[in-house]
């Protein structure tokens, strides 16, 4: 719980930031929190975009599949941010990387470790319908760049968004969380749909 109230915390001392975006959204036994900003607000003159967020997930007690382990994962990533220029649509991505911390308890066995972990972000919406978007991100930590209990982890989700209003959108998905640990066995702690709700100031 502790390492659950760090990961708040952190959410929370970056608002500071004054971020651009804040989104939630909830699955069948799991909450996800995150925001997203230009770097300038963080520092000076640097160009980009940091996010910061927190998973958390509910885990069922006495059961050894890993898809019923309790998962909490903060993060914090930069990336480079960009129109890509696709014909035909409006099309936005961006490419960076990210330092993940993650605690992962099954059947009363905790695996907890951190990651360097790179991929990107998309958004994609055409013309005469923005309102309408499809939107995702990948990101993936070899063993390389995995440490403490941690061997892997990679991170997938890719949603439908309908902009209700300029600042406002609501959106439904699919998120898969794969943490493998060091000890071996199926690292694959997260795997489910989800509606949320991005807000933009």
């Amino acid at each position: 719980m502790r390492k659950l109230s760090l990961a708040l915390g952190l959410l929370a001392a970056s608002g500071l930031a004054r971020a651009e975006s804040v989104d939630f959204n909830l699955g069948p036994d799991s909450f996800r929190g995150f925001l997203s900003g230009p770097l300038s607000r963080l520092a000076g003159n640097l160009s980009g975009q940091y996010d910061t967020g927190f998973i958390y997930k509910q885990g069922e007690d006495n059961s050894t599949d890993a898809k019923d382990a309790e998962l909490k994962l903060a993060h914090f990533g930069v990336l480079a941010t960009g129109d890509v220029g696709a014909r035909g649509a409006e099309a936005a991505a961006g490419l960076g990387a990210r330092l993940i911390y993650a605690d992962r308890e099954l059947a009363g066995d905790s695996a907890s470790g951190g990651a360097l972990a790179f991929g990107g972000q998309f958004d994609v919406r055409w013309p005469g319908y923005e309102r309408v978007g499809v939107t995702g991100y990948g990101w993936y930590a070899p063993e390389l760049t995995s440490f403490s209990g941690l061997k892997s982890y990679h991170e997938v989700a890719l949603d439908l968004e309908f902009e209700v209003v300029r600042a406002a959108a609501v959106y439904a998905g699919y998120r898969l969380v794969n943490l493998k640990p060091e000890a071996g066995g199926d690292g694959e702690v997260d795997s489910s749909g989800h509606i949320g709700i991005r807000l933009n100031f």
